[in-house]
């Protein structure tokens, strides 16, 4: 399904593009303490297909210093512990925005967009050097994916610039699938049999949202 949307947003865009109308580049901002966001689109007569990208960074750092006993040497010994963390969560959109009614100044659209969330972590732990190789498996195994459908209106004072209002359904689908290598011991026979332990978790969420918009138009229309 995400791949036949992704394919009729280029075919319109491309179709758009290579028309004979007279198009606008389109830059929109929408801040806000959550979900800010912005995207570059392609305006031609009525359709605004156009991209996306989000990004989320965050690291920490936890140093431990003390003093413990050393079962190798058998004797108190002073001691430090490193934790690094590291993450980033990169969210391209791809999407199509249509203006439906036009109403002196106010225009009316609807709007569709695709979003693929794309995780990667890294951890540094100076007790467990092989911590960082389980979340790499672990990130492996997570896909999340999301899009939204909303309505709204812009109010354009001129043709290059206008303000807008938008309401929607935000929809995230997050997969969690992974198999594991494991033996189960049967006590009647004293044999362990090779077997293989499947987690298969799925997450849906569907929330509703506003934005507020500030849309700048590049060219004539």
């Amino acid at each position: 399904m995400k791949k036949i949307i992704c394919y009729s947003v280029f075919i319109v865009l491309f179709s758009l593009i290579s028309s004979e109308n007279k198009a606008q580049f389109t830059f929109n901002v929408s801040p806000g303490l959550q979900f800010n966001s912005a995207n570059f689109g392609y305006k031609v007569d009525k359709f605004v297909p156009y991209l996306g990208l989000q990004v989320l960074a965050a690291n920490a750092n936890l140093n431990e210093k003390g003093q413990r006993y050393d079962s190798n040497i058998g004797a108190i010994v002073p001691y430090e512990d490193v934790y690094k963390y590291s993450g980033t969560v990169y969210m391209p959109t791809i999407g199509l925005k249509y203006f439906f009614l036009e109403i002196n100044k106010l225009k009316l659209f609807g709007n569709a967009s695709f979003t693929k969330i794309f995780l990667s972590g890294k951890i540094n732990d100076s007790n467990d050097p092989e911590v960082n190789n389980d979340l790499q498996e672990e990130i492996k195994s997570i896909h999340i994916y999301g899009g939204q459908l909303s309505f709204g209106t812009e109010y354009f004072f001129d043709n290059n610039f206008s303000i807008g209002g938008e309401f929607g359904l935000r929809l995230l689908h997050l997969k969690y699938k992974k198999e594991i290598d494991d033996e189960v011991y049967n006590p009647d026979t004293d044999v362990y049999t090779p077997s293989k332990t499947t987690y298969d978790c799925r997450y849906n969420i569907s929330p509703t949202y506003i934005k507020l918009s500030l849309c700048f138009y590049f060219g004539k229309e």
